[in-house]
């Protein structure tokens, strides 16, 4: 049975999503966000599972009941953090109907996220460095990437179909690229955030966005004065348990739609 346990001051409860939160999925909210925190910090190789347990507020055991192998744990802290970014995207994206508008959008939200900045961005990078490592953590990664570049290459191919790329242009090689610049951004970001903030990280996607998919400057100018003017989302902030169990009850709906 899942052992009643009182959090750490680093760990809050899960917060009240809406939903109804059954104790499974609060506690694994709670492990899961943990388990997040302590890769960001110490690295996917140091994070040790009573480090985990402590920054949960649960014990070794509990964690032991929700996953059964630490592989097992890791791939579930990767696949719920994809899940909360993946929310955060669908809300702002699914009603955009200009291709060109989501791929702005889309660099916005790489930099400016629901969760702040070193937190989701220290994270990631572990899971490319350990995929240099390892084959498991390559398919992981292989996996995330192919989710993130889903919203991208169709409003590419949307952009192609409408004429509105370069002749030749290739929307894979495209988002490719897109992608490789937000990650190699992101690096300098976190290594250097007094010189390399997340308003000059913006400014370079867009203007290679607009550089490389040819597109106008006062066309681009429009649809960015169009995204600086939409309803504010909620500002980035350190990722709770409250998120991570709507990101997880949103999974458990999609799987049962």
């Amino acid at each position: 049975m899942p052992i009643e346990t009182t959090p750490t001051p680093e760990s809050p409860p899960a917060q009240d999503t809406g939903d109804e939160i059954d104790l499974a999925t609060r506690r694994r909210a709670e492990i899961l966000c943990g388990t997040i925190r302590v890769i960001a910090r110490d690295g996917i190789v140091a994070a040790k599972l009573k480090d985990i347990a402590r920054e949960s507020g649960v014990s070794l055991g509990l964690i032991q009941h929700y996953f059964d192998t630490r592989e097992k744990l890791v791939d579930a802290a990767f696949a719920a953090m994809m899940q909360v970014i993946s929310n955060s995207t669908s809300e702002r994206l699914d009603a955009v109907t200009d291709p060109l508008q989501v791929i702005y959008e889309a660099a916005r939200l790489h930099v400016f996220g629901t969760v702040s900045f070193p937190e989701r961005w220290g994270f990631w990078s572990e899971l490319w460095a350990a995929a240099g490592r390892s084959d498991h953590m390559r398919g992981v990664a292989k996996r995330i990437y192919e989710l993130w570049a889903l919203p991208l290459e169709r409003s590419m191919i949307q952009l192609t179909e409408q004429g509105r790329l370069p002749e030749g242009a290739n929307p894979a090689t495209l988002t490719i690229g897109l992608l490789a610049l937000m990650d190699g951004l992101a690096v300098r970001t976190l290594a250097e955030p007094e010189i390399f903030t997340t308003e000059l990280m913006l400014q370079i996607l867009n203007d290679w966005t607009t550089t490389q998919l040819g597109v106008d400057p006062l066309e681009a100018a429009a649809v960015l004065d169009r995204i600086a003017h939409e309803p504010d989302s909620p500002a980035a902030d350190l990722l709770t348990p409250g998120v991570v169990a709507a990101a997880l009850l949103h999974a458990q709906d999609d799987a049962t739609a």
